[in-house]
């Protein structure tokens, strides 16, 4: 799905307008600022229904007991008619909000009744997301976290090709909207139907409306909100302050390097995000040693794929954005740099927040929010001063001064894990592999400095992946994983 994103980007750029790629940049950043209308109950209601499947026992692939099951049905029960109404609010409100900004852009090369058809869309879609949430909640929560992903990303992959095609056939921005809303239709159809059939007793078991069920949740949910909701004010809405400093036009580039670093990021968060349900469940269930040793992987996992994906991309550097947008899409080697440190102390706290979160506890809403409000406060006098570079800067002070010292210190205080402990057995192991990664993919681009671009790409990227492996090797698995590996090469 990544890979066809990026494919998306150059196709865009080749067929449509600037102005116009910057604008469907700029809504699908409003539509990802969207997803903070569900009001934190999505990941609340998540965990909620792995902490109930963790009261059959923290296994996961425990049958569930009368308990857990009759929990679970009134959990999607409740939310279900919850999240109907929901739904409904969330089209007016984004459309609402969507009018008190996209009415004061000043465009050329596109109407606006096409920015607002588009936009009319993308809230619709966004409301049938919503709509579904109760049903990815509830394949999640039991434990189907591969089968989610395995069935979100076919639909999303699908939709991203649609898309291309679509752009390449000469359709805009409202057919791009419409595309992704027909998408999201279908993976709510196909996950509610896979969900029937894994779990037959679930929906053999009629919930009911039950309020209590709910006990405590609005509260847990409101500060997962307003923790979103800071994380959003971050990192969403630098497109805003372009379009209205610079214009749309001058949004791709500066996206573009921020896309090729969130992917890394996203990349490398995957194993604490699906890890978070089985947490839940063997919290529940008092394995809290196991808790930590998952986390301690998951640390190690990720901050090891975003410093070895962050050497390639920072010493790739105009070679990466030449081969995969043309040439003029580089914005900088330092904006690429301070967006690599950037997300590598999101990864952080990302691994960090999850695992502290599968335990029910949302300690993080103030920090977050005021790293949110700092960016606005800080983006419009850096910029001025600094330009686009001014705009990354006031993203990184925010989140250093709030949100990423916090969340280690608390987050590590919940889990019962020492910093000592910390420092020790995850960041030192892995800032020697960044090093590493460093020396080895500067040393590939000099080899090949004198080759074609692809071709200094490919050396560096493969340099730096050879480091990973290698320190995924040491570092994360156990030493019967690597005999069983062993085992089966020599065997084969």
């Amino acid at each position: 799905m990544i890979v066809l994103g990026l494919v998306l980007l150059p196709v865009l750029l080749a067929n449509l307008p600037k102005e116009e790629v910057g604008i469907w940049l700029l809504l699908g950043q409003s539509w990802a600022v969207l997803g903070v209308l569900d009001l934190g109950f999505g990941v609340t209601l998540t965990r909620r229904i792995a902490l109930a499947k963790g009261k059959s026992g923290g296994n996961p692939d425990v049958l569930l007991n009368e308990v857990s099951v009759a929990e679970i049905a009134d959990l999607v029960a409740t939310s279900s008619r919850i999240y109907r109404y929901m739904s409904a609010g969330v089209f007016l409100v984004a459309w609402s909000l969507g009018f008190f900004y996209l009415h004061h852009l000043e465009l050329s090369s596109i109407s606006s009744t096409t920015v607002w058809t588009a936009w009319t869309i993308l809230c619709a879609c966004q409301a049938l997301t919503v709509w579904a949430t109760p049903w990815s909640a509830l394949l999640q929560g039991v434990g189907h976290v591969g089968w989610d992903a395995i069935l979100a990303t076919i639909i999303n992959a699908l939709t991203l090709v649609v898309q291309i095609v679509s752009v390449i056939q000469g359709g805009g921005v409202v057919t791009l909207a419409s595309i992704a809303t027909v998408g999201v239709v279908a993976q709510r159809v196909v996950i509610r139907g896979f969900t029937s059939r894994r779990n037959p007793e679930l929906f053999a078991l009629k919930g009911k409306w039950n309020p209590g069920v709910l006990l405590g949740m609005p509260s847990l949910a409101l500060r997962a909100w307003i923790s979103t909701l800071g994380g959003v004010m971050v990192m969403n809405t630098d497109g805003f302050f372009i379009a209205a400093a610079e214009g749309a036009g001058n949004i791709p580039a500066y996206r573009a390097a921020f896309i090729v670093v969130l992917n890394v990021h996203v990349l490398a968060g995957v194993f604490a995000q699906s890890s978070s349900v089985f947490m839940s469940q063997l919290w529940q269930a008092g394995q809290r040693e196991e808790v930590r040793r998952i986390f301690e992987r998951n640390s190690r996992i990720g901050l090891c794929l975003i410093l070895c994906g962050g050497a390639a991309i920072i010493f790739s550097g105009k070679s990466l954005f030449d081969v995969w947008l043309g040439p003029g899409n580089y914005v900088g080697p330092l904006i690429v740099g301070l967006f690599v440190l950037l997300f590598v102390l999101e990864q952080q706290s990302l691994i960090i927040s999850t695992s502290c979160r599968a335990t029910d506890c949302e300690p993080f809403a103030g920090w977050m929010m005021a790293g949110g409000l700092l960016k606005l406060a800080l983006a419009v006098p850096l910029m001025k001063w600094l330009g686009l570079v001014g705009l990354t800067v006031a993203t990184l002070v925010a989140q250093l001064s709030t949100a990423h010292w916090f969340v280690m210190k608390r987050g590590l205080q919940r889990l019962e894990f020492p910093f000592s402990t910390y420092i020790s057995r995850v960041l030192v192991p892995c800032l020697i592999v960044f090093v590493v990664a460093c020396v080895l993919t500067k040393l590939s681009v000099v080899a090949t400095s004198n080759q074609e671009g692809w071709l200094q790409l490919v050396v560096a990227s493969t340099a730096s992946g050879a480091v990973l492996i290698v320190a995924w090797w040491l570092l994360v698995l156990q030493p019967h994983h690597r005999h069983r590996i062993l085992a089966r090469y020599m065997h084969s």
